[in-house]
Order: structure tokens, then sequence, then C-alpha cells
């Protein structure tokens, strides 16, 4: 384990605390209350989800494999292949089933105590770019984060997709649109996770920026990332008690998970 210290010497550097500090009842992101450094099988490291008690699930985005990752180091305690090579973007679970978000759109559930799988199209994916992930278990869904759309001129929405778990499908049409016009041109999702209150949480790695949502799409708040904490930002999870992990790509250094508390 490597532990990642003097992000409050970062901050102080840098002088980012006016915008941050200055919001009741957040994180602050400019200052991660820990982090470490991962394994450099994590390299692509491209979504999380927290499992159980400290333990989180990682994927990679070259590798079917699943990583369970110890919350209080960062250290890879486990590992599960349940598929072959692929563009594997989002994780999330529910109690055991656990599933596994592609870049076509495709999610693959997994049922370790069985060892199966099952794996359901996103229908008419060409063109389509999918870059996020997390459970909805309010509303009895996958929520699925779009990067890109097929067709390219109605990129101007960052778009929200709903898989639903009573008929394992894709509903037709996307649960959330939020006009990039009122967020940022530049803003595709790179993961996405709800709150313990249910808020949604948008990361975006190109716009380095936290979009905050309420349950019903609005936005609540848009938060900018530093490129100097949040090198490639690729996936976002929460505790039960609200501790916030983000996940950072190597890009040029190394992978990271970082950990915010309130």
């Amino acid at each position: 384990m490597v532990r990642l210290l003097s992000y409050g010497i970062l901050a102080m550097l840098l002088g980012l605390n006016a915008c941050e500090t200055n919001q009741a009842n957040t994180y602050k992101l400019h200052v991660p209350t820990e982090g470490f450094r991962l394994d450099s099988e994590l390299n692509e490291i491209s979504g999380l989800h927290y499992y159980s008690d400290s333990i989180i699930l990682a994927v990679q985005d070259e590798e079917g494999i699943l990583y369970y990752l110890n919350s209080n180091n960062g250290q890879i305690t486990d590992t599960y292949r349940f598929g072959k090579k692929g563009d594997y973007e989002g994780v999330t679970a529910n109690k055991n089933d656990i599933y596994v978000l592609k870049s076509n759109g495709d999610i693959t559930l997994i049922k370790r105590k069985k060892d199966k799988t099952k794996t359901y199209d996103f229908k008419n994916s060409k063109g389509f770019d999918f870059e996020g992930l997390c459970m909805d278990k309010e509303n009895k869904r996958l929520l699925v984060a779009c990067k890109t759309h097929g067709d390219k001129d109605k990129n101007d929405y960052i778009r929200i997709y709903e898989f639903s778990l009573r008929s394992m499908s894709y509903a037709k049409h996307p649960a959330f649109k939020i006009p990039k016009d009122k967020v940022s041109k530049l803003f595709s999702p790179s993961a996405i996770a709800i709150h313990p209150d249910g808020n949604i949480y948008l990361l975006s790695s190109t716009a380095k920026m936290l979009l905050i949502l309420s349950s019903a799409g609005e936005i609540l708040q848009k938060r900018p990332l530093f490129k100097d904490i949040f090198n490639q930002p690729e996936g976002i999870t929460f505790a039960p008690n609200g501790d916030l992990f983000i996940s950072n790509e190597k890009k040029i250094k190394y992978p990271t998970l970082l950990k915010f508390i309130k």
C-alpha cells in the first residue's frame, strides 16, 4: 500500500479554498481525506461500487475482471474473471447480483455464487458510448450515463438512460436529459452514483467537473475538479454513511483511489 500525502499542502499552494470551503455541507474536493495509490493492474480503472463493509468493487476497461478493493488502503483483496477482454466502463450491485457495463451499453449480470453470467443488450447501439452505471434501488432500476449519443446532432444533452430490474431491459427514452448549455459544452459523463440522500452525482473527466442533480434530475451544484488531484476521474461511489470515493486512471503517474468526507 502507498498512501498519498500532502493534499493539504497542495491545496494551500494552489489557493484552492475560496469557492470550496464556502459551500456548506459539501465535500471539500480540493482536500481528500485519504488517498491511495492503486496496483498497476488498475491503471485503466473505470468503475466503482461500494459493495460491503470496507470492500469496493472495481472494473477496468480492458479485462473482464472484477476487483475487490479494501476501502481502507486500496489494496486488491480478491479478483473474479467474468468475461473476455472488452471495454468495461461501470459496475454496480444489488446484494449478490453484480452488474457490469460495457461501452456499447451491454449490461452483464454476474451471479458469483452460481458462477453464472447473462448479458442484456442495448439495442441500436451503433455510435453510442456509455461510461457510467449505478444502482437506483428506490426505483428498481440501473442508471446508465451516456458519454456519446449515436446521433452526433443529439450530443447537446447529457443523457442518463434507465435499465429496469423488473423487465431486465432498457426503457425506450432516457430517464433524464440535461442541456449541456446549462452545465458545460465539454461535459461528457465518465461515472455516475447515487448519494444516500438520493441526489445523483455525475463525474466528467473531460470537463473536470462533478455535477450534482436532484432525484428528479434538476441541477443542484456544479463543482470544479482540479486536475492536479483528478488527473482522469473515471469512477465514483458512496459508502452508506455518505463517504465519497473517486478513482483516477493512471494517465501519467499511477491510478488512485481518493476518499472524501463532509
